[in-house]
């Protein structure tokens, strides 16, 4: 099964590279970037990609979770915290964000989300093609 790549956007570097460097222990190709604004360039060159927001570090409103599913249907996102509750984005936990995985994130848990991922990715190519 083809994997996604992953985007990951942290505000903090260092959490930021650490996070890319599970990501590539699981086998996935990741890429780091530190703000929500820069993410719409990086998904047009690479639309077949899971992103997966430090919601501890980069604080994205339910508006904007809103206007990038709107603009990007197909679009896999997760979040990470270390919080679980996210005032103002419990509407979009599960229906505009695929899952939000708790900080020290299990690595079990976080395959699990990023192979459902694939799974899905080829489902939609499928249907697309087909």
């Amino acid at each position: 099964m083809k994997k996604p790549g992953v985007v990951v956007v942290a505000g903090d570097r260092q959490d930021g590279k650490k996070f890319c460097s599970l990501l590539t222990d699981l086998n996935y190709v990741a890429a780091l970037i530190h703000h929500p604004d820069d993410l719409e360039g990086f998904i047009k060159k690479s639309p077949n990609v899971a992103v997966i927001f430090d919601l501890d570090t980069v604080r994205p409103d339910k508006q904007f979770f809103r206007g990038l599913k709107k603009k990007h249907p197909r679009l896999f996102i997760l979040g990470v915290s270390s919080q679980a509750y996210h005032p103002g984005l419990e509407e979009v936990i599960g229906s505009h964000l695929y899952a939000c995985l708790m900080k020290p994130v299990d690595m079990e848990e976080l395959g699990f989300w990023l192979k459902s991922i694939s799974e899905n990715l080829v489902e939609n190519e499928t249907i697309i093609e087909g």
